[in-house]
């Protein structure tokens, strides 16, 4: 089978389904989901949905993630009571369970912890993680890996080549590969160990790609797996796959699965340009993940076995919108709407804030994410759905 163009195979996989495109309501949904796909913006906060609304549709418009049936809020805090980091948050949403800032897969005492990909392999399904950070990042990591510190790139890199995951897709190339070897970019490897995991992954038969037209042109089957590193470290702008393409292949291999998948997809760059206060690229990556959200809706659409939920670890920066004043020199004005009116991008930090994010959702269990929860919530209700 080749894979054409993500939104060609898409809409045949909905015309095969019987699947029309209908309007976001809520509608009577079952209690259990066969797909759950779960869009984390990393570092995305309120501000950052609205901004990215403003830029692409204007105040009166709505991104796709902000159309799902459901909405709530989502608190972040880590088990002591402090801002959370990647990896505590990631650890939250995958095993339900809060934990330290730094632990992966681990809780506060560092007992591992069961995670909701490893539930759905449990279950026959088949598996996920794409981001445009390297994949040894801390959100990807939580969900396949176990570590006292997500800074131990090669033991993560080693965990994800032995978690049997059927689609990895982003960048890192450079933790799977040894120093004195290059793979398919620039830098060399920098693992310790000596191991070429990549090497070790096409020996067991699973499929590499290592750019857009590869991923593009790739010839599959029910079955096979796919590992795509497109950098050596991050993604490098303008993404090449973009995370929706990324998102729509991911999508069309794992539902080869007559039993299902589970998804997770990171936006893991919005929380790096809102580190930098760098709001031309915070916007852009936000519309990048919304983009994602909307081939996994034109998938889902006319189905009722396939729960799509889109939250964010934490807030990143602090970022606030204003309209232009006068004294506002010092703002980011430079965003123009549609209507050609502007607005304003503050910072209030550079670092992660207490914030709640939002939460959107929409599908089966979809209904027990309104109202305001921790991150730890969503890990139950995915779980407490998911068949």
């Amino acid at each position: 089978m080749r894979i054409p163009a993500t939104r060609s195979l898409l809409l045949i996989l909905l015309l095969l389904n019987g699947a029309c495109l209908p309007g976001r309501t809520p509608g009577r949904q079952p209690e259990s989901a066969r797909n759950i796909i779960l869009f984390i913006g990393d570092g995305m906060g309120a501000e950052h949905r609205t901004a990215a609304t403003w830029m692409q549709h204007g105040p009166e418009g709505r991104l796709a993630m902000d159309g799902l049936a459901i909405s709530g809020w989502a608190d972040t805090l880590n088990h002591a009571g402090e801002v959370t980091d990647s990896a505590a948050a990631a650890t939250a949403l995958a095993t339900g369970v809060r934990t330290l800032n730094g632990r992966l897969g681990l809780d506060a005492e560092g007992r591992p912890l069961p995670t909701i990909l490893q539930r759905a392999q449990q279950q026959g399904k088949s598996v996920g993680l794409v981001t445009t950070t390297p994949v040894t990042h801390a959100t990807p990591a939580a969900f396949a890996a176990r570590a006292l510190s997500r800074r131990e790139a090669d033991n993560i890199a080693t965990q994800l080549a032995e978690a049997n995951l059927d689609v990895l897709l982003g960048g890192g190339e450079s933790d799977f590969l040894p120093p004195e070897e290059t793979g398919c970019h620039p830098q060399p490897g920098r693992r310790r160990d000596g191991r070429n995991l990549i090497d070790e992954l096409r020996r067991q038969g699973v499929r590499q790609v290592c750019s857009a037209d590869q991923l593009a042109a790739l010839e599959w089957s029910a079955g096979d797996r796919v590992l795509g590193l497109f950098a050596d470290g991050g993604l490098v702008r303008p993404f090449a796959p973009s995370l929706a393409e990324m998102t729509g292949a991911a999508i069309a291999m794992l539902a080869a699965n007559p039993r299902g998948f589970f998804l997770m997809v990171e936006g893991g760059q919005i929380d790096w340009a809102s580190h930098d206060n760098d709001a031309v690229h915070a916007i852009g990556d936000t519309l990048g993940l919304d983009e994602a959200v909307r081939v996994a809706l034109e998938f889902a659409a006319g189905r009722s076995d396939t729960l799509i939920i889109v939250t964010a670890d934490h807030e990143t920066g602090g970022m606030e919108l204003q309209r232009p004043t006068p004294g506002s020199a010092d703002a980011d004005c430079l965003f123009v709407m549609p209507d050609g009116a502007s607005f304003c991008v503050t910072w209030t930090s550079k670092d992660h804030t207490h914030r709640p994010v939002p939460t959107t959702a929409e599908g089966p269990g979809s209904r027990r994410l309104r109202d305001r929860h921790h991150l730890t919530h969503i890990h139950d209700v995915m779980e407490q759905v998911m068949r």
